[in-house]
């Protein structure tokens, strides 16, 4: 089944632009997301939010497969090693993450 997919303009405090299925509770206003189509699973769409942003993550809250949009994640930092900060990343909590989507 298909889903409309969205990424967050604004970062949250991680960085990451967070990337939120259609009917999200945490998902942003209308102007501040950027609409990325329409994709059977969450790590699709993190994948192509990379063309808009270096550091996307799918939401923690509507993601079903945060697993998938993880390896999506690590594997295009990989792929794209120009755009790798030089800084430790350091793991962010559940409830932190949902906190961070009500930007």
């Amino acid at each position: 089944m298909v889903a409309k997919y969205y990424v967050a303009l604004r970062p949250q405090t991680n960085e990451d632009h967070a990337v939120h299925q259609e009917g999200c509770p945490f998902m942003p206003d209308d102007a501040k997301r950027i609409y990325l189509g329409e994709f059977s699973s969450g790590g699709e769409a993190v994948s192509e939010s990379h063309h808009h942003f270096s550091k996307t993550r799918g939401c923690l809250f509507c993601a079903k497969d945060n697993k998938v949009a993880e390896k999506s994640h690590l594997s295009c930092l990989v792929a794209k090693k120009d755009k790798i900060t030089a800084r430790l990343e350091l793991s962010v909590s559940y409830h932190q993450s949902l906190m961070c989507c009500l930007n």
